[in-house]
């Protein structure tokens, strides 16, 4: 009972301290950027075209914030690292997840090329996020920090300071120009080479404990390519998909990629002539015509037109006019979920906008199913008493880079709704998500 009566308080304590700091975050950073903007060192822009101008101030305010949120990662992160203090340590970690936050938001707006800088860049800021929530919580039950836990808290705080670092150069540089230093509106060139050209340990960092849904299925992975085509022969393929294109660069990798330039968008292929993503331009007719089981079966013709034989599982999202489908190899009635492809969906009209394979590409291979001897009753007695099941599937899932044959239970407590899955071969519960429904749709956390 004491211990019960101390957690309440841990939270209510915590809660209050997170809403003071999100807005004393607020206020700081309205202050902060006027001040940062007067002295960090600015290039004039000097330009008749009003819109070119509003764009380049606004890209150099995001670096300002990213840079502002990074120094105080680093900060905060080294200061959790070496305290020993519960109530300190989640006062800092919230700062922490606030700071992340914001560098992801920022990031969408900096002028960085897609590519593997980006997504390295985005996932560190996802992840740390992530992994400040996660250790608020083992704290908020009583837990100490593990010397683990302050190793991954240090790696951490290396990566965000050499993040500070290259970034906090770029924005004190004479070129310090986004638009008006001839790289044109895309303005991609010298921050992305800057970021690119660090060294390559810059932005690695030991896996973290706490990953999101399924993310095991890519830590440390790489894409494997084979016998690599030129990028003309490349082209033939695109244009066999997607219709006319042209070249427009080669991302350089341990598999390149080769990225086109098509009518309705963009389109990335890997040096072995796959389809990794395609990112279309194309306008909606804002008009929703079709639910998410027509956008299920759009999203899987698309993907085994590109020669992907995948089905499609679930809608994961529903923003605006875009239906976003997760697709995944199935074998003997087994959802293989390192095998998942993402397909955005136009519910206007029903044609595919967005498609990301990285993860299919990786993980696929030849697979024999051992789905273990547990029975479905077995294994469902392990949920709790208070869920009730929806439906059921067998599934194929990656655990901290251990894969398990497990029931997925889709259940409800009557409020909300978990996945919860149950290894066939032992019987024990190996891993459950909740669905958040918000604004943008529903996630799984």
């Amino acid at each position: 009972m004491v211990k019960s009566s101390n957690v309440k308080s841990f939270w209510i304590a915590f809660f209050a301290i997170l809403s003071l700091l999100a807005l004393s975050w607020g206020v700081w950073y309205a202050v902060t950027t006027e001040a940062r903007i007067k002295s960090i060192k600015m290039s004039v822009v000097d330009d008749e075209n009003v819109y070119k101008i509003a764009v380049e101030n606004a890209q150099k305010q995001s670096l300002y914030l990213t840079c502002d949120a990074l120094k105080n990662a680093d900060a905060n992160l080294g200061k959790v690292a070496v305290s020993h203090n519960p109530k300190h340590q989640a006062e800092l970690l919230a700062d922490v997840a606030i700071c992340a936050s914001e560098v992801s938001n920022q990031l969408a707006n900096l002028p960085i090329e897609k590519g593997d800088v980006l997504a390295k860049c985005e996932k560190f800021a996802n992840q740390t996020q992530d992994y400040a929530t996660y250790l608020v919580g083992r704290l908020a039950s009583g837990n100490q920090m593990e010397l683990s836990e302050r190793t991954a808290l240090k790696n951490l705080q290396r990566v965000a300071k050499n993040m500070y670092n290259v970034l906090q150069k770029y924005a004190e540089s004479d070129g310090a120009m986004f638009i008006t230093n001839g790289t044109g509106m895309d303005g991609v060139g010298n921050l992305t080479d800057m970021l690119g050209s660090a060294e390559d340990d810059a932005f690695t960092y030991e896996k973290l404990i706490y990953d999101g849904p399924f993310s095991d299925s890519v830590a440390k992975k790489e894409l494997t390519c084979g016998k690599k085509i030129s990028h003309q022969k490349g082209s033939e393929i695109v244009k066999k998909y997607f219709g006319e294109n042209k070249f427009v660069r080669e991302i350089a990798q341990k598999c390149p990629l080769y990225v086109y330039q098509t009518k309705n968008g963009e389109v990335t292929l890997t040096s072995g002539g796959q389809v990794v993503e395609y990112d279309s331009t194309q306008t909606f007719a804002g008009t929703k015509q079709l639910d998410g089981k027509a956008c299920i079966q759009k999203a899987e013709e698309f993907c085994k037109k590109l020669g992907y034989n995948v089905k499609g599982i679930w809608v994961s999202n529903v923003q605006d006019y875009v239906t976003y489908v997760n697709c995944a190899t199935v074998i003997d009635d087994v959802i293989v979920y390192p095998e998942l492809i993402k397909v955005a969906v136009d519910t206007s009209n029903g044609n595919v906008v967005g498609l990301e394979a990285k993860s299919y590409l990786i993980n696929h291979q030849q697979r024999n199913v051992n789905f273990g001897k547990k029975t479905q009753d077995e294994c469902q007695k392990q949920l709790d008493k208070d869920l009730r099941v929806t439906n059921v599937a067998k599934s194929l899932v990656e655990i901290k880079g251990k894969e398990h044959f497990a029931y997925e239970f889709e259940c409800t407590d009557g409020t909300n709704q978990y996945y919860v899955y149950v290894d066939s071969h032992t019987g024990e519960e190996v891993q459950i998500f909740k669905v958040i429904a918000n604004t943008e749709g529903h996630t799984v956390m």
